[in-house]
């Protein structure tokens, strides 16, 4: 997947997220390093994915395509690839 600089926001559910503890997927495949376990627990008593650096996110979707829970949504609000 092509990495185009823009202007993204994530979203995490932590209801749905299993923690990095059980999973973490998302946060390992995070080449640009936007994601990372949060330090306080969810109401599922786990620490859920947190974003740390949204600025570095690429946009490529990885996180959100991984996900075994659908936890994650990746919007893309401007993206300055071209055509």
């Amino acid at each position: 997947m092509a990495k185009n600089k823009g202007i993204y926001r994530v979203h995490i559910d932590p209801q749905l997220c299993k923690g990095t503890e059980g999973c973490g997927i998302c946060v390992d495949l995070c080449r640009a390093k936007v994601l990372a376990p949060a330090p306080t627990l969810s109401a599922r008593g786990v620490h859920p994915a947190e974003i740390v650096e949204l600025k570095e996110c690429t946009g490529c979707d990885l996180c959100m395509l991984y996900c075994p829970d659908l936890a994650i949504a990746v919007e893309h609000i401007e993206s300055s690839h071209h055509a």
